[in-house]
């Protein structure tokens, strides 16, 4: 390869390099613009099981009862 052109290539990479980064920085914050609070905008990605840990925390709160229930009426 020739020493002129070099240059050529490494400004056609730095300009794929900086066009991708800009177009993964725009995807991040979205197309329409930035709304502030990147992690608001992922919504529910945020916590994934969030209805599972609901689920089990209403579960645990009813062992919980049974279990008081049933030390109560072994008493003597």
């Amino acid at each position: 390869m020739h020493p002129e052109k070099i240059w050529i290539v490494l400004v056609i990479l730095a300009a794929v390099l900086l066009g991708a980064n800009l177009l993964m920085l725009g995807a991040a914050r979205g197309l329409r613009g930035y709304k502030g609070d990147v992690f608001k905008n992922f919504g529910d990605a945020a916590r994934p099981w969030k209805k599972e840990d609901e689920g089990l925390k209403e579960l645990s709160e009813r062992v919980r009862l049974l279990k008081s229930d049933q030390d109560e009426s072994q008493k003597p």
